[in-house]
């Protein structure tokens, strides 16, 4: 054996870490996210407390590190090219997952200097997440794909301008502060509606025609969704931080043109849908959940359009009851959904294992998705109208439901550990 023998073949037989590993953890930490904003909206919702943390572990945390594993992940794909060390772009997640929970324990408990440690190191996180979605795109042989790659390139523009507004917000910047009543809500449009709502239209452009088995086609509604997504809620952020309504309103409304333009497309998609002969409940829950969060997120739009054109003060705005259609009926749906389908497509194992986990995440199909979205509905309409009935009702039935979703993620990805 030569000198070097013995040293190689451990190299060898050691596992090789690759992009499905980082997909694979990234969807985990994902899913460990939104269990913690689950759990931490049930002690607000029994205890009378606030809602802020749940939310934000929704959103700075669930959503971001989501975005964090498979922004990159199908620029390359679009682009035919390689993705960037797998080493690299676990640090990239966990910059981002452990900025997030910087934030959110320093607002909740451990003080300002925790949520500027966060702050930065979710920056950091997003800048990374750049690097690795851009780079790989400036291959000489790599196809070129504008739309989604400038899509892609104002969502984290739009999120990384929110994050930095809102950690200078919270760790008490008066220049920030002092105008916080006209800040915050332009800190929630563009890190809600703009970056994180963007990036999901960008990859419906591409996951959308995939699930359905069609082929992506450019249209009028694609422009559409393109243009109103990326601008409006830009603009509406300028207005709220100006004080001015008729900017506001514009911005709303060319939101709202964005949101029409996405449910034209995701329904192009459908009507060209291909014939498929097998896995149908697997199917149902990825297709039911893509294809019901665009109406969530124009129906929020609806509501925050006719709210604020009803002379509603722009001082002091806040998400408010809309968090209902925006995060869980449209984010959270979205980003299951999309796990459902990308688990056993993209994740470490083969074809018997992935066909394992496609039956653990078909558990209960359409009587989730039906669940859900009714449990939505019933949830918005019972805090709108302040019958608390309907709205137990409603979150209970979305509870069960994203308990069954998050069940079934946890047991897909440890599949090859279970007997």
């Amino acid at each position: 054996m030569p000198p070097g023998g013995r040293r190689a073949a451990d190299t060898e037989s050691r596992p090789r870490l690759t992009e499905r590993h980082v997909l694979a953890l990234g969807l985990g930490m994902s899913g460990l996210f939104l269990l913690a904003a689950a759990v931490s909206a049930a002690v607000a919702l029994i205890g009378g407390g606030s809602s802020w943390a749940a939310l934000h572990l929704a959103l700075a945390g669930a959503a971001t590190v989501a975005i964090g594993a498979f922004m990159p992940h199908f620029a390359i794909t679009l682009a035919g090219t390689r993705a960037s060390p797998a080493r690299q772009r676990l640090a990239s997640l966990a910059a981002l997952a452990v900025g997030s929970s910087g934030v959110v324990l320093g607002v909740s408990f451990l003080g300002p200097p925790w949520v500027a440690f966060g702050t930065g190191l979710v920056v950091v996180g997003l800048a990374a997440l750049g690097w690795h979605t851009f780079a790989p795109l400036r291959e000489p042989l790599a196809r070129r794909h504008p739309v989604v790659a400038g899509a892609y390139g104002t969502a984290l523009v739009e999120l990384a301008t929110g994050v930095v507004l809102g950690g200078l917000g919270a760790t008490g910047v008066s220049a920030v502060t002092t105008n916080w009543a006209l800040l915050r809500p332009a800190h929630a449009w563009l890190t809600l509606f703009g970056g994180v709502s963007l990036t999901i239209f960008a990859t419906l452009v591409y996951l959308a025609p995939t699930v359905l088995g069609a082929r992506i086609r450019a249209g009028r509604s694609l422009v559409a969704g393109t243009i109103g997504i990326a601008i409006g809620p830009i603009v509406v952020a300028i207005g709220f931080a100006l004080d001015l309504r008729s900017i506001l309103l514009v911005g709303m409304g060319l939101t709202l043109v964005g949101a029409a333009g996405q449910i034209g497309y995701v329904v192009d998609c459908y009507r060209r849908r291909g014939p498929f002969t097998t896995e149908h409940d697997w199917r149902a829950v990825s297709i039911g959940h893509l294809l019901a969060g665009p109406a969530w997120f124009a129906a929020a739009v609806v509501a925050a359009l006719l709210e604020m054109a009803g002379g509603r003060p722009l001082a002091g705005w806040s998400i408010g009851l809309l968090a209902v259609p925006m995060v869980a009926g449209w984010m959270l749906q979205e980003l299951v959904g999309s796990w459902t389908h990308l688990v056993p497509s993209v994740t470490p194992g083969g074809p018997e294992l992935h066909a394992r986990q496609r039956r653990m995440l078909a558990v209960a199909a359409r009587l989730r998705v039906g669940a859900w979205n009714v449990g939505v509905g019933l949830a918005w309409a019972g805090l709108t109208l302040d019958i608390a009935p309907l709205a137990v009702i409603g979150l209970a039935m979305l509870a069960a439901s994203i308990t069954v979703s998050l069940s079934s993620l946890a047991r897909a990805l440890t599949a090859r550990l279970l007997p």
